[in-house]
């Protein structure tokens, strides 16, 4: 299932979801990447935005609330008749903690009693604070009931698993992703690796003994071939191409949708191609690609 479908196929008829907190948080960059699968970079939201994602009938409405002071009084008008609640906060800014703070508690009628969700972004940076400071700074342990995840916007950190809470606060329900591979790996177009993350159900070190060697061969020999995919023993190997990388998912062919892991490893590269502009140049960053990889495969692994 490609990062997309994941979050579109979550809902079974129309909700509604408000998203606020102070202007720079990042709001109007989730929705973006909602939609697109990538970062996008906005000017600040005048007002108030509406996004209907919509597949094969299923609609979510998400209302991106301006945070800027001239319309932060237009918050609590809009979450009368919501579902859920989103407080994004700027994770990485805690100068602006105390003013953040005072408007969540603004909210702080409706926010007891509808779902809330608290959304710490900006965790691509290694300057952001810690979640117990959060909590600490917000008094966050003074409300009924709360979530807080971290998430980055820009790269794409968390965001399933943070939609996942959503769609279970909406539907009392547990998402369960179909893609849950072995190990994901990014090449180079000449078959050289250049980041690899194991998922949570390798039990069985699937890239020890030579096995990432065999892969690389694979990636090599599909350079210039329409290879999708390649029975591999007990395991099967789906490979994908972009213009400047290619990437491998290895799982088990009876616990892994082909179509699904197809369209999350093309979501990825087409992700790392757009991060990634010195890739024209024939330039690559091993460093970067291997963050974002590690980032970006939270929504995938």
């Amino acid at each position: 299932m490609g990062f997309k479908d994941i979050l579109t196929r979550m809902f079974t008829k129309v909700h509604k979801i408000v998203i606020c907190g102070l202007d720079n948080a990042g709001k109007t960059t989730l929705v973006s990447f909602l939609q697109k699968g990538t970062f996008i970079d906005h000017t600040p939201t005048m007002g108030k935005e509406r996004t209907t994602i919509e597949v094969q009938g299923i609609k979510l409405n998400i209302f991106d609330m301006g945070g800027q002071k001239d319309f932060r009084a237009l918050w609590l008008g809009e979450m009368k008749d919501t579902q859920c609640i989103i407080f994004m906060v700027d994770a990485n800014d805690p100068e602006r903690f105390k003013e953040a703070n005072i408007e969540l508690w603004k909210l702080s009628e409706i926010i007891k009693q509808k779902p809330l969700i608290i959304l710490a972004n900006k965790y691509d940076l290694n300057t952001t604070v810690e979640i117990g400071e959060i909590i600490e700074a917000f008094n966050l342990k003074d409300l009924p009931s709360f979530e807080i995840l971290k998430i980055s916007c820009k790269t794409g950190y968390g965001i399933v698993d943070a939609f996942s809470k959503i769609y279970y606060k909406l539907t009392g329900k547990n998402l369960k992703k179909r893609v849950s591979p072995k190990a994901l790996t990014v090449f180079d177009l000449g078959g050289t690796p250049l980041s690899t993350k194991e998922g949570e159900f390798n039990k069985n070190d699937i890239l020890q003994g030579g096995f990432l060697s065999a892969i690389s061969s694979f990636v090599k020999e599909s350079l210039n071939e329409e290879i999708k995919s390649i029975n591999m023993g007990n395991d099967i190997l789906i490979i994908q191409k972009s213009q400047h990388l290619m990437g491998s998912i290895i799982g088990d062919p009876k616990k892994i949708d082909i179509s699904d892991a197809t369209d999350g490893l093309k979501e990825l590269l087409e992700h790392l191609e757009h991060m990634c502009p010195e890739l024209k140049d024939n330039t690559i960053n091993t460093e970067k690609i291997d963050f974002l990889v590690q980032q970006y495969s939270t929504n995938i692994l």
